[in-house]
């Protein structure tokens, strides 16, 4: 009784883990935006989708030209210039035009430092960009 029990108990853990992990499709994918930068309210981590998202990751005083790329539901932030994966997730869009990246997994094989890293997600938000245009019009002004 109690194998079936627990065994009964583990295929309903599985398939809600197994449901609970499917994000729903979103229209549009991060890095298909354009005309905003996303960032973090601290901004220690932004990219900038029209400029190939590359962009920037501080952590703890180290600084790191990134590039960000969007594969389905899954996200890979790459360190530029060693061409070596930093840390790797998945996202989704949280209140609308809030980009949400979870379930972290940072290469602590190849980064010493990020083994102080704790954080479990980073929440993102578009900052627009001004054109160039604009700039040369508020200059004159």
């Amino acid at each position: 009784m109690k194998r079936i029990l627990g065994l009964t108990l583990a295929l309903v853990l599985l398939a809600i883990l197994a449901l609970g992990g499917c994000a729903p499709r979103a229209d549009q994918s991060p890095d298909t935006y354009t005309d905003i930068r996303w960032v973090t309210p601290d901004y220690s981590f932004r990219f900038n989708p029209e400029d190939d998202c590359k962009g920037n990751y501080t952590f703890n005083g180290a600084k790191f030209d990134v590039k960000v790329k969007f594969d389905g539901a899954h996200v890979t932030v790459t360190d530029t210039a060693a061409d070596k994966e930093l840390f790797s997730g998945e996202w989704m869009y949280e209140d609308g035009n809030h980009l949400y990246i979870h379930s972290l997994h940072y290469n602590t094989d190849d980064y010493e430092e990020l083994k102080k890293n704790y954080s479990g997600f980073y929440r993102l938000h578009q900052e627009a960009l001004k054109k160039a245009d604009e700039e040369t019009t508020e200059k004159s002004n």
